[in-house]
């Protein structure tokens, strides 16, 4: 029987996203591997830069952002989900925020709707009373 490797199962996962830290972790420790093979290939990878929280947050947050419209305060929430440190969060919204017109978006979002409706479609996808 073929012995399970570690490092080649988390460039599979990573070869179809980029992932967070905490989030192969987790995969790798569902895969069934011990702590100490996790260990040794999570700083294998950060070693080598395939995995890296600060990327990972900024292109997740531009993402979510840009292509599927959601807002600060829920890509905020997701990102904390995936394990990403507070400072990382903020950091990556505010070079996310600077990129891009935030009105633009919202008002892609809202088009033809009644002032009521909109707001709570802008609520729901996470952007702010700002």
């Amino acid at each position: 029987m073929k012995r399970k490797n570690p490092i080649n199962d988390a460039l599979r996962l990573l070869k179809y996203r980029i992932r967070s830290e905490k989030e192969l972790r987790l995969r790798l420790s569902e895969k069934g591997y011990t702590n100490e093979e996790i260990e040794k290939t999570i700083n294998y990878l950060k070693e080598k830069k395939f995995i890296d929280d600060e990327k990972f947050a900024y292109l997740y947050a531009y993402d979510s952002l840009v292509v599927h419209k959601k807002g600060p305060f829920r890509i905020k929430m997701e990102l904390r989900n995936f394990g990403v440190d507070e400072y990382i969060i903020k950091d990556a919204l505010e070079k996310v925020l600077s990129e891009v017109n935030l009105q633009e978006i919202k008002q892609e979002i809202v088009k033809g709707l009644d002032e009521k409706k909109a707001r709570e479609v802008l609520y729901r996808k996470g952007f702010g009373g700002e």
